[in-house]
């Protein structure tokens, strides 16, 4: 991965356009992280109810997250990833529920931050 500065603006190269790194014009660093999260906390929970033969519908992810505004540095300090499934047989919702508590130990980018920040992942059937 390459960045490169383009006037006072950090951009991340991609063949199919560059993502702007400044929160006023693209996204934050931050929201990166934490959208990275969400990401692969969803490919993780996809491939766990594969994996139970649990089929879907429909998946959505929503987050949110919160940092230290007292510290000099506002480092995150909680990510919450909320998976809004539609379960083709409604009978595997307890299934769906309890593969979400296995998503953070094998999400590798989650697994990378550092170990302080609460990070939780919550499902909701439609």
């Amino acid at each position: 991965m390459d960045l490169v500065k383009n006037g006072k603006v950090l951009e991340l190269v991609h063949p199919n356009g560059n993502w702007t790194l400044i929160k006023e014009e693209g996204f934050s660093p931050v929201q990166i992280t934490v959208a990275a999260v969400a990401a692969c906390s969803g490919y993780v929970y996809q491939t766990l109810l594969e994996k139970k033969r649990i089929e879907i519908n429909d998946l959505s992810i929503q987050t949110d997250y919160e940092q230290d505004q007292e510290s000099a540095v506002h480092v995150l300090t909680k990510i919450n990833v909320t998976f809004t499934v539609d379960l083709v047989d409604k009978s595997n919702q307890a299934k769906a529920e309890k593969a979400v508590h296995l998503v953070k130990d094998a999400c590798l980018v989650a697994k990378s931050l550092d170990p302080s920040i609460e990070i939780n992942e919550i499902v909701v059937f439609k």
